[in-house]
């Protein structure tokens, strides 16, 4: 029986330009034709990933913010969110701001009307500044938390972090998740933006509640759905795909993904460029895709 595709946008549905290819496009029309229910689930806001949403269809979903947010994907409208309750988002942002980094804390946009609240008066880095000039991001500055902070931000934040270089940020990584890994998800990874070209180890630093992540909103929007989770597959390359790939059923790693996903993953198929989910769906169509399936043993060529 069909069941639910999850696919990564970055480095997995969007090549190399940041393009969803025709190929991508066509597979992900026909699993949907055939029953299939597809969502995509990305780092990015609804609002940042518009570009990659019109290859999918209006009815598909939409899973934001690493695994916080969940959205219809046409309209945007907001199905659920996981937040970070307000104490703890200010606790953090003070902490951020100790060590001279501006908080950015995500908000929950259809609540709020802005997108990002920016703590503290350090400079932004410089991959922010590109990022916020690259998409339609309202925001809003705040040089201290002002006395109705709790107001504004109670059930409203998705995630609190900050951009700098990797240097920087270990120490902080390392204070946050000492004092509080139990009560919250910190992740920090290197971030892909346009300094890149300029040899930037740009790494981005980003808290969430405990247990977010893109596998929980997936089983989120299965259950929805009325989709047994048993019937979930996924595609993905980052760190922040490793619990949706090791916990899907049929969980699939790119060619060009991180080492410790293709470990967890039950099947590998080709690279963001080379029409990898297009090959997995098409094998998925076909009834070829099991335990153990590779791109590059034929069977999807």
């Amino acid at each position: 029986m069909p069941g639910l595709i999850v696919t990564d946008l970055d480095g997995t549905l969007l090549d190399k330009r940041g393009r969803v290819s025709p190929r991508n496009r066509a597979a992900l029309k026909a699993a949907h034709d055939a029953g299939w229910h597809v969502a995509i689930a990305t780092g990015r806001t609804w609002s940042e990933s518009h570009h990659a949403i019109d290859c999918i269809a209006e009815d598909a979903l939409f899973i934001g913010v690493g695994g916080a947010s969940l959205h219809e994907a046409g309209s945007g409208r907001v199905l659920s969110t996981m937040t970070i309750d307000a104490p703890m988002a200010l606790n953090v942002a003070d902490i951020i701001m100790g060590h001279g980094h501006r908080a950015h804390l995500l908000m929950d946009a259809s609540l709020t009307g802005h997108d990002y609240i920016f703590v503290g008066t350090a400079d932004l880095d410089a991959a922010t500044k590109w990022w916020l000039t690259e998409h339609p991001i309202m925001s809003r500055d705040w040089h201290a938390a002002p006395g109705d902070a709790h107001e504004q931000l109670e059930g409203r934040v998705l995630r609190v972090g900050t951009i700098g270089a990797e240097a920087e940020l270990a120490p902080l990584v390392k204070l946050i998740d000492d004092r509080w890994g139990e009560r919250l998800a910190v992740r920090a990874w290197g971030a892909l933006t346009a300094n890149e070209v300029l040899g930037s180890r740009t790494h981005m630093l980003e808290i969430f509640a405990p247990r977010v992540h893109k596998w929980s909103m997936a089983c989120v929007a299965a259950d929805r759905l009325g989709v047994d989770r048993a019937s979930i597959v996924a595609l993905g390359d980052g760190l922040n795909d490793l619990e949706l790939i090791s916990n899907a059923p049929m969980g699939i790693a790119m060619a060009n993904a991180d080492p410790r996903i293709k470990a967890v993953a039950r099947a590998q198929t080709a690279a963001h460029h080379a029409d990898g989910v297009a090959l997995a769906v098409e094998a998925l169509l076909a009834g070829n895709l099991t335990p153990g399936w590779r791109a590059d043993q034929g069977d999807a060529a």
